[in-house]
């Protein structure tokens, strides 16, 4: 086996990030050979999903799996060996200096150089994202990556597992959602403006113009909170508790379903609290756990058919409960509060009762609860503490 000192001799390159030195055709030979002859190596290019390979500490590729042979629709692996993730992958940037991959001005900012860099100084593994610009039959791509390192030793010379995930249409989805919100947010804006000075001005056609400023200001708020939770995916999105009165939640509720589509051949019944009760609660997400209750409901009925809401004091709780005359066969009933299940059949549906288990579970602090049979129909049920979590 060669001597691994000769290569240092070797004068490095000009590099603005990572070494350019790599090692020659004979130092590679051996390279392959120990990560070849590896059981664990083997193992794991068998199982590997994804685009997996396999680096010595100059970032040359000694090994790679079928899926990065097919990211580039070649056969042979003998034209990948030798080569750096980034030239692998026709980044643009792979060929800005002598050195190749690793060591243009652009490099210090790629996620995938800084990865294999710094699993390589601390031989601890790395995981970072990398937006990679590559050149695909001379048109320019962008294709968005999560990379992963980790050092392994093979006859005591470390090298490095290469896991890349394609997350480029996650990405997309996620750029698009962050427009969506930033414009839809933008003319919301104008349309609160309008809405609040209609219902300064027709004073004598107040109560529908006050009811449509109230619409408007709660699709403002559906939306803020959809795009709060949309950016707390890995944190805890934290409520906005004021106090209300509960009767004056229930007619907010009873406002929102007043010529409302599903009320048009059926009834809705609010059952009023005879007492003067205050309840504290995040209100826009309470109303999307009980406006989900009662939609779910009055869809589950025929037409000239009635749901009730009411409301049952505790001690340290109420609980909004709503019937329908309905019943929910049982091998629904077992998974109705998973999410994108839906007795509907689409794609996309079945978020109404996930979304009562997310938002009145797992933020407010509740619990969801429903009973079901053909003699009493079914009655769904959110408990919600009196004193909010903390």
């Amino acid at each position: 086996m060669p001597d691994d000192t000769s290569s240092k001799k070797r004068k490095d390159p000009l590099t603005h990030y990572a070494p350019a030195f790599r090692q020659s055709a004979d130092e590679l030979v051996w390279d392959i050979e120990e990560v070849v002859n590896s059981p664990l190596v083997s193992g794991l290019m068998s199982i590997a999903n994804g685009l997996f390979a396999v680096l010595n500490k100059h970032r040359q590729v000694v090994a790679l799996n079928d899926e990065f042979l097919k990211l580039m629709g070649i056969d042979d692996p003998k034209l990948a060996i030798g080569l750096r993730p980034g030239e692998y992958v026709a980044c643009v940037h792979s060929c800005d200096t002598a050195g190749g991959c690793g060591t243009s001005k652009y490099c210090s900012t790629c996620g995938a150089a800084i990865s294999i860099m710094t699993a390589i100084d601390t031989l601890q593994p790395q995981e970072r994202t990398c937006a990679i610009t590559v050149d695909r039959d001379h048109k320019q791509a962008d294709i968005y990556f999560n990379v992963r390192s980790c050092p392994i030793f093979v006859n005591e010379k470390v090298y490095i597992l290469l896991f890349m995930q394609d997350i480029t249409l996650q990405q997309s989805k996620e750029c698009l959602d962050r427009a969506f919100f930033h414009d839809i947010n933008n003319i919301l804006c104008g349309l609160l403006g309008k809405s609040e000075l209609l219902s300064l001005e027709f004073t004598s056609q107040s109560n529908r113009v006050t009811e449509l400023h109230r619409i408007v200001i709660r699709i403002a708020q559906e939306i803020s909170i959809q795009d709060s939770l949309t950016k707390a995916i890995n944190t805890a999105y934290k409520p906005l508790y004021t106090d209300e009165c509960l009767n004056d939640f229930l007619h907010e509720i009873e406002q929102i379903f007043n010529d409302h589509p599903l009320t048009a051949s059926k009834r809705l019944e609010i059952i009023y609290c005879s007492d003067a009760i205050t309840i504290t609660s995040d209100f826009s997400l309470l109303t999307r756990v009980v406006v989900n209750m009662i939609t779910n409901a009055l869809e589950a009925i025929s037409q000239e058919d009635k749901v009730t809401l009411w409301t049952t004091p505790h001690q340290n709780a109420i609980s909004f409960n709503v019937w329908n005359s309905g019943t929910i066969p049982q091998e629904v009933a077992q998974r109705i509060f998973q999410r994108n299940f839906s007795t509907k059949g689409n794609i996309g549906r079945g978020m109404g009762t996930y979304s009562m288990k997310l938002f009145g579970e797992q933020i407010l602090g509740g619990s969801v609860e429903f009973i079901t049979s053909a003699s009493d129909g079914t009655t769904f049920t959110y408990t919600l503490p009196m004193s909010p979590l903390e």
